[in-house]
């Protein structure tokens, strides 16, 4: 669980990849901010260790049912980014299985729950270029990579 003031930190970190991975692409921006808020909301309320509003919820479903559907940048790469949605969904239920199991899974667990953020690399491709996704993934990995200066192996599932 995060503090307010790490969540603050970061949704700012956040904000500064949506924008390089966007560029210019306003719909890929909006894009990016709609399924970030989704992920986050929707892992609190999995996890329950941290409260959202009912209008949390209400943002998520309008998101959900209306808001990413009608996207223009996720009409055109549908099939791209449904395929990588699918793949994120996965690996966040296998980590959330794996949370408490052996070792060995709790590893698996904790670097498989970030699985959502290749999505942002795949905007980066899909906006400016295979230069441009390798650069942004990076920054993603480095920015919010599985392992931090607190990574503690033997707190891995707590």
């Amino acid at each position: 669980m995060s503090t307010q003031q790490e969540r603050e930190e970061d949704t700012v970190k956040s904000d500064e990849l949506i924008k390089l991975a966007s560029g210019k692409n306003k719909e890929a921006d909006k894009y990016l901010r709609m399924i970030g808020y989704v992920w986050r909301v929707m892992d609190d309320i999995y996890d329950g260790d941290y409260p959202h509003t009912r209008g949390d919820v209400l943002k998520v479903i309008e998101y959900l049912f209306i808001g990413i559907p009608s996207n223009r940048f996720f009409i055109h790469h549908r099939d791209k980014l449904t395929s990588q949605h699918i793949t994120a969904y996965n690996a966040w239920m296998a980590s959330n299985r794996w949370t408490k199991g052996n070792l060995e899974q709790r590893v698996f667990s904790h670097v498989w729950r970030g699985d959502y953020q290749a999505v942002v690399g795949l905007v980066a491709l899909l906006t400016q270029g295979i230069d441009h996704m390798k650069l942004v993934d990076q920054k993603v990995r480095e920015t919010f990579g599985p392992i931090g200066e607190d990574f503690d192996i033997n707190k891995l599932g707590e």
